[in-house]
């Protein structure tokens, strides 16, 4: 247990676990609890998954923000896929580090996605859409 394992706002002994991390470790914090609130010892398979759980933690978040992604971009191109060839206006969100696009927010659809062309950060721009592939979860614009 931690030398100061009190909380100031709650005035009592806390941990915490945050979503969507929460999920992976509930099993390990939840019999942590439990065995605390007993007076009685945590369990060994507990205490030896401990240094481990940033890391699985870790692997966990970041397949479930691919799982995520991958989602959103499939529908995103399922919004978009008959509007082929059709511009839209849009803020420049963010550019690629080698130059020569970067990624664009729409205002309608609220699509985000990859543009090519010379951008200007931060700024509005008109953009055209070249792809819209469900199958690939793709969306492409190009700077109109």
């Amino acid at each position: 247990m931690p030398s100061h394992p009190d909380h100031a706002g709650v005035g009592a002994p806390y941990s915490h676990a945050t979503a969507p991390l929460r999920r992976l470790v509930d099993r390990y914090v939840g019999e942590a609890c439990l065995a605390l609130s007993a007076g009685a010892d945590v369990p060994g398979w507990v205490r030896d998954a401990l240094p481990r759980l940033p890391e699985e933690m870790e692997t966990s978040n970041r397949r479930a923000q691919q799982y995520e992604a991958g989602v959103i971009s499939t529908v995103e191109a399922a919004v978009l896929e008959r509007r082929v060839g059709e511009t839209f206006d849009a803020v420049v969100v963010e550019l690629d580090e080698q130059g020569g696009g970067g990624s664009v927010q729409l205002t309608e659809p609220a699509v985000a996605a990859h543009c090519q062309g010379e951008l200007p950060l931060g700024e509005r721009v008109r953009v055209r859409l070249v792809l819209a592939d469900v199958a690939k979860r793709q969306v492409r614009f190009e700077l109109a």
